[in-house]
């Protein structure tokens, strides 16, 4: 049982939440891990739209209720009853929405558009995650990229690994290295490259040279996933292609970055279960 962070210093996109899809994804089909995903973002219905497509009878419900939406039942809801301590690790999973059935919930973000409303949700969040930690396997957050909101440094140290995102972009390679001392009161980081695409100089090999970071992760560019992370079928994508078995399958080299990206996660947990570093 941990608590995995995506997060970046860098406001910038740099495939943080396709990431976090594929990997929760691939590792609840391939390890049946029980795994939850948190989304902390603002304003942000990207996790959403991966698994589901949009509701389109939203606009209706917000007519019928006088223009607002209902959050009394969402994530809203759960923090309430997380700042009464009225909840519990299993009572959780009633607010989150089911990907694979007792294998892979997601928490939906808040449905504020009120920023520092957001924000004082926010810090019920480590308390939330701890308690969600005892009933899942794996619960994986994805943050907003700030160093400024306390907010978020406050789930990052609640967090056993962080995954520190970036791009292919060597203003964003170059500020990894910068918020690198800032990173180490954190307990584990591993950087991650999104839609990285291994043809080009920043590659996943080069990038770890240049960073010297060993344990870099990568998940690699993938035209199809990204059509079906914009359509709500991830979890379609997956199973179609893990059942292919096609070693040739243009979505090949995609699902060994994921498989191995997942495998350093897993990993890094071990490490936390024994209280030591695992030999290779």
């Amino acid at each position: 049982m941990a608590i995995l962070s995506f997060w970046s210093g860098n406001p910038k996109e740099a495939g943080q939440t396709l990431s976090i899809a594929a990997i929760a994804t691939q590792i609840s089909i391939e390890h049946n891990r029980k795994t939850l995903v948190v989304d902390a973002t603002f304003k942000d219905d990207t996790l959403e739209r991966c698994f589901w497509k949009p509701d389109e009878n939203k606009e209706l419900k917000k007519k019928l209720n006088k223009g607002k939406l209902d959050i009394a039942t969402g994530t809203e809801g759960l923090m309430s009853a997380i700042a009464s301590n009225k909840t519990s690790p299993e009572i959780i999973s009633n607010y989150t929405k089911v990907v694979f059935n007792k294998r892979f919930d997601v928490l939906l973000g808040l449905k504020t558009t009120n920023y520092e409303e957001y924000d004082s949700y926010l810090k019920l969040y480590p308390d939330m995650l701890k308690a969600a930690n005892k009933f899942y396997d794996l619960v994986i957050v994805d943050l907003p990229k700030t160093t400024q909101r306390q907010t978020t440094m406050d789930i990052l140290r609640t967090s056993d690994v962080v995954m520190y995102t970036m791009s292919q972009n060597l203003k964003q390679i170059n500020e990894f290295i910068e918020n690198r001392d800032e990173m180490q009161e954190l307990k584990r980081v591993i950087p991650l490259l999104g839609s990285a695409n291994d043809f080009c100089k920043y590659n996943p090999k080069n990038v770890s040279t240049f960073v010297r970071e060993k344990q870099l992760a990568y998940i690699s560019y993938n035209n199809k996933f990204l059509e079906s992370a914009s359509e709500g079928e991830v979890a379609k994508f997956f199973l179609d292609a893990i059942r292919s078995k096609n070693a040739r399958d243009k979505n090949a080299q995609f699902l060994k970055s994921v498989a191995e990206t997942s495998q350093k996660v897993i990993r890094k947990f071990e490490e936390i279960k024994y209280g030591r570093v695992l030999d290779s």
